[in-house]
């Protein structure tokens, strides 16, 4: 019988399980030091409701099902940003702001070839009902905290705004089916192909795409090439966005891993300002990325200001792993093997044990003691208790080696 599991899932040992838990753990106590409430979303939705977020790439890349009873076909969760958007929207009283977190896993398929997981665990917050760019500072701000509160500190962000290419999109008057395809040559930095586009227009315009494509700016090169752009006033609005963004950052004292870079346009077509990845240098992987989407909630219902982030939680496990980062020991206390045939006393301090607040578990095996004892330390126990038959005494090991005789009142004073 085949016991193997799928091509694009994996199974998470408990060290490895141990140490993704300790990851969320940290950054979701950095989340609700800044009032983030936490909800659970389904991992099913109707797969026409799920879809109206997003572009063709990731409706490509999603998992459909079809429900037995209704014929109706449903979709694994692709994105928990389409989910909080269409559960916000199905609300009756709307309160401004909301504040939420979530953590689960996102399924999006990819060919066998190339190696990649059919499903990731992300990591995030959406910030509802506030259009001010204070509201993007405080993810940014978020994100930083969080990185820093796992020990990462030589991370960058990289910030952009969607606003400069919807301006470029009326200023050299694409269609929607050529603007796809601009913000696709864009994202590969395909010179050749994007020229096609440039052949009539003003030449800061030129000079400015060209300029995108190339390099990474400081805030001071963005006031210098807003100031190349004076008869562009939404070019010079979307650059005037990251301006004060950068100004918010440097007072919140968050702004040294920041750079702008231009010329990379997200994969989710509901963005609409300010956008945002994470990278760690000398990690080639995205470990984090998000965004302002105004429209998003209006594809559901109403029209509603929102922003918000994820991160992804395996490229920062991977990380973290690979350079020995994560220092984690699972919590054993004690271990309690009791060789007589009433196991009265065994119950008994195990359960006081557990009372005063440590780990216990009980040797419930039938074999020699000495194996139970291996098997103990073997297992990261920091104690094990051997009961005999007589007295009230027990035998406290702090390894194979060691012990003392101590009288169990006595010992359990002591704790």
């Amino acid at each position: 019988m085949k016991i193997d599991i799928p091509s694009g899932v994996r199974v998470y040992n408990r060290k490895e399980t141990r140490e993704i838990d300790y990851i969320v753990k940290k950054i979701e106590k950095v989340f609700e030091k800044w009032c983030y409430e936490k909800i659970n979303l389904p991992v099913f939705e109707y797969y026409d409701v799920h879809k109206k977020a997003f572009g063709k790439d990731i409706k490509d890349k999603t998992f459909k099902l079809i429900d037995r009873t209704s014929g109706d076909i449903l979709s694994l969760r692709a994105d928990f940003t389409a989910q909080v958007a269409r559960y916000f929207a199905s609300l009756k009283i709307k309160e401004f702001p909301k504040r939420y977190y979530y953590f689960g896993r996102v399924f999006r398929y990819f060919p066998p070839k190339s190696n990649k997981l059919w499903e990731n665990f992300q990591l995030g917050i959406e910030l509802i009902g506030v259009s001010r760019l204070e509201a993007e500072a405080e993810i940014i701000s978020i994100s930083i905290i969080s990185l820093k509160e796992l020990g990462i500190d030589n991370f960058q962000i990289d910030i952009n705004n969607i606003k400069i290419f919807k301006a470029l999109k009326e200023i050299l008057g694409l269609s929607e089916e050529d603007y796809i395809d601009f913000m696709n040559s864009i994202k590969k930095r395909e010179k050749f192909l994007i020229e096609r586009y440039l052949k009539d227009t003003d030449k800061r315009i030129k000079s400015f795409v060209y300029q995108i494509l190339e390099n990474q700016f400081t805030v001071k090169e963005l006031e210098k090439l807003k100031g190349n752009l004076e008869d562009f006033k939404n070019l010079q609005i979307a650059i005037d966005e990251l301006i004060k963004i950068y100004s918010i950052l440097e007072e919140y004292e968050v702004n040294e891993n920041v750079v702008f870079d231009l010329g990379e346009p997200r994969e989710f077509s509901y963005y609409t300002g300010i956008i945002f990845e994470i990278f760690i240098k000398g990690f080639k992987k995205q470990v984090g990325q998000g965004g302002r989407y105004n429209d998003l909630i209006s594809r559901y219902d109403g029209s509603i200001p929102a922003t918000g982030f994820a991160f992804n939680i395996l490229n920062i496990w991977e990380y973290l792993r690979d350079n020995n980062l994560i220092k984690t020991t699972p919590k054993k206390d004690f271990y309690i093997i009791d060789t007589t045939d009433n196991k009265r006393r065994a119950y008994r301090l195990a359960k006081l044990l557990r009372e005063k607040g440590y780990t216990v578990a009980r040797d419930i095996l039938d074999r020699d003691y000495k194996k139970s004892l291996e098997f103990a330390f073997k297992e990261g126990y920091k104690n094990v208790i051997l009961i005999f038959e007589n007295q009230n005494l027990l035998y406290l090991y702090e390894d194979l080696e060691s012990y003392k005789k101590i009288d169990i009142d006595t010992f359990l004073k002591s704790l």
